[in-house]
Formats: C-alpha cells, structure tokens, sequence
C-alpha cells in the first residue's frame, strides 16, 4: 500500500521546519509571503491533506459552519438568520470575505475544520477541490449556480418584469445594463435573461452596447466607483439612453451621482433601478428603486439546508428558489 503524504514530507520538499507547515496550514504563527507560498505549492503538487483535518472532516463535530462572503456591506440580515439556525443547533459560523478571484479559498475552509459552508461568494475553489470536501461529507451550499450539490437561489424574472412594463408605461426604452461582474457571470443571470426577454416582448429590443461588464474582478473592484464610470462611458456614446439597471443598489449609487453630476435629473431624464434594497437606497432623494428578498428568511433557508445534510437527510430539496420582488420607489 502506497505511504500517505504527511507533514515531513511537505517540510522536506518546502524546506522548512514541520511546525511551520502546520503554521502555514492553520495560521497559527507569522510566515513570510515567500516561505508560505513555497509551503502552499508543496501541499498542492503533493495533493497533502493534514491528518487531524481529515479525521475532523470524518467522524469528529467541530460545530463549525464557514460562510463565504464577497463583502460584509448588507450581510447583517443574512446574518442575522444564518446565526439564529446555527445557535439554536449548537453551531457557530465563521466568516471568511472572498471576493479575490485570485485566491483559492478551499485551504481556508479546510483549516476552520467546517462541517458546513454556505457559499454566497462567486469566487471558491476548483472542480477537483470542491469535490474533495464533498467527499469528505461536508455540507456545502451554494448561492450562484455550477456547483452540484444543495443551492440556495434567487430568481428576480418577476421582478424584471415589473420593473421593464414600468419603463414601457414610461416611454423608457433605452435600457442600460450595468453588472459589476464579468461578463461569462451575468450572462445566466435571471436579470439579464428576463431583461433581454421583456423589452423584445414589449418590442423594444434591448440594445446590447448597453451592456457594462467589470471583467477584472479582484479584491480591487468597487461597485459604485464602477457604476459612476460605466454610467460615464454610456452616456457619452448614447445620450439617449433614458433608463439604466444596476445589478446592485452599491453600483446604482454610483451611476446616481453621475447622473446627477452631470446635470441630468432622476428620474425626469434617466430612470434608475438597483437590486438588494439596501438601507441608504430608500433614504436618497429620489428614493431609488430596487429589487429585494428578506434576507433573514434567506439566510434561515441556508442554513436550514446545511443541518438538514448534517442530519443525514440526503432527500432534502437540492435546489430552493426565492423570488425577489420590485420595489418600486422615487427614481423610476
């Protein structure tokens, strides 16, 4: 039988000492950028698993649940019932922010030792990864679709529609898409897919120059400087463009104040519409519009997902859907 790797053998290769492998591993101690990403490549191309991590993994409860997150900004009434499911079950969450598609983050979620992870990130880990801690039966779920296993989703047809038969009744037909995502992201998204689908059903096809992508999406990315830019760019090639659709209320901000700026009125020339009501959104003046679910029952259905795997309750519903709701306010 073949010998498992273990931890001399990564600090043989690395170089280093044993103790700062596990250093590296459970970032317990101070290591250099240089020394940790020499011990990381080792542990890659050994395929090394640390034993106590599998055994934990396998048969011991951690009552550990990690969430992975893009930013802590309109995260607390997720939170808020995330944590009330995991508390009343014994459970407590550990929050890692994952919005660097440079990183792999399946090394911080095995280093927490998590039973669950509820992924409300678009940026995890590879295919051979994931399924690494499939196998190792931790219940994972999913919020962006991809991924097999439980997903947890929202769908916003119902919304779009509500929102484009507004503009229509509006005169507003020249629609701008901002997505502060890349391009390959948004294209399944429920959003753009029943954007494109209601102007061509109302006869005003949706102009795909309108389209605005951030497609460098890295731990740099801010939403609303990205929506005063894309808001920027569109308006000086069209100027006729009368309405505009922001993947979130962050970037609608952002192409509110260079509308604003610029001379032009909310909603008399343009028209604008967010997405996941948060609170400053309600409080401009105009009000913008948006689009939003509860976020606690989100967060409830989530977790409630996650202990249901824990359980053993394998037959458990893999996909549940929310449907979001347009919230019609001032800027429309």
């Amino acid at each position: 039988m073949e010998r498992s790797i273990n931890r001399n053998d990564v600090a043989k290769r690395a170089g280093v000492a044993p103790s700062t492998v596990s250093h590296v591993i459970n970032g317990t101690k101070y290591v250099s950028d240089s020394v940790k990403e020499r011990v990381l490549r080792v542990i890659e191309e050994l395929d090394y698993e640390p034993n106590l991590l599998a055994r934990s993994f396998k048969t011991n409860s951690t009552k550990q649940i990690t969430v992975l997150i893009s930013t802590l900004d309109n995260f607390d009434e997720l939170y808020r019932g995330m944590y009330e499911i995991a508390f009343e079950a014994g459970y407590s969450l550990n929050i890692i922010i994952a919005n660097d598609n440079r990183v792999n983050y399946y090394s911080s979620c095995y280093a927490h030792r998590a039973e669950g992870i509820i992924n409300l990130s678009r940026f995890f880990c590879d295919d051979k990864e994931y399924n690494k801690l499939i196998a190792h039966n931790v219940a994972v779920v999913n919020i962006h679709p991809g991924k097999e296993n439980y997903e947890v989703s929202i769908n916003y047809v119902n919304a779009v529609e509500a929102f484009v038969n507004e503009l229509i009744r509006k005169g507003r037909t020249k629609v701008a898409f901002l997505a502060d995502t890349s391009r390959a992201e948004i294209e399944p998204d429920t959003r753009l897919i029943a954007m494109r689908y209601f102007l061509e059903k109302a006869g005003f096809p949706f102009n795909e120059d309108l389209l605005r992508c951030f497609e460098d999406n890295t731990v740099t990315l801010n939403a609303s400087e990205f929506g005063y830019n894309a808001m920027a760019d569109i308006l000086a090639k069209y100027p006729d463009t009368n309405a505009v659709y922001c993947v979130n209320d962050y970037v609608a901000l952002g192409a509110y104040k260079y509308i604003c700026k610029h001379g032009l009125r909310v909603p008399e020339d343009i028209s604008i519409c967010g997405c996941d009501d948060i609170l400053v959104s309600r409080y401009m003046s105009p009000s913008i519009s948006s689009m939003g679910i509860d976020k606690t029952e989100f967060g409830k259905n989530c977790m409630i997902n996650v202990m249901e795997q824990l359980k053993g309750n394998k037959d458990k519903e893999r996909k549940i859907i929310l449907y979001a709701a347009y919230l019609a306010r001032e800027s429309v």
